[in-house]
């Protein structure tokens, strides 16, 4: 089960790389696929429509139980743990719990890792085809 919320959200990200390719060439722009997957996984936390695939996604209470037994945790140690929930539970879920611990920061850098990680699932999700 978790395996297929991975790939729903690496088809979702397939999708909307290439809706947003599209949208840039239309206006003349250009920009790499990794900053694109970026914005995309940004936006995933409150996407305007078509939004990320269904997930299984954790409870707001669930997400604050969460955040508060990472906050004490080392920095490092708390972006691994977001980003497995990431990719067992989904992206909606690990923003729900980074948003929960408060830290601008900490939202940052989750963003950048976890864009690395889906990249490359999407890198290799393209190979297989």
């Amino acid at each position: 089960m978790p395996q297929e919320s991975v790939h729903e959200e690496i088809k979702w990200l397939e999708e909307q790389l290439e809706a947003r390719k599209k949208e840039l060439a239309g206006r003349g722009e250009a920009k790499h696929e990794k900053e694109i997957v970026r914005e995309a996984i940004r936006e995933a936390a409150h996407p305007p429509t078509g939004g990320p695939p269904p997930t299984p996604s954790i409870s707001d209470d669930a997400a604050q139980k969460a955040a508060y037994d990472l906050k004490e945790q080392e920095h490092a140690h708390i972006i691994e743990e977001l980003v497995s929930l990431a990719l067992t539970k989904g992206i909606v879920s690990a923003l729900k719990v980074v948003n929960s611990l408060k830290n601008p920061h900490l939202l940052d850098e989750f963003h950048d890792t976890l864009t690395d990680k889906y990249y490359e699932k999407l890198l290799q999700a393209r190979k297989i085809k």
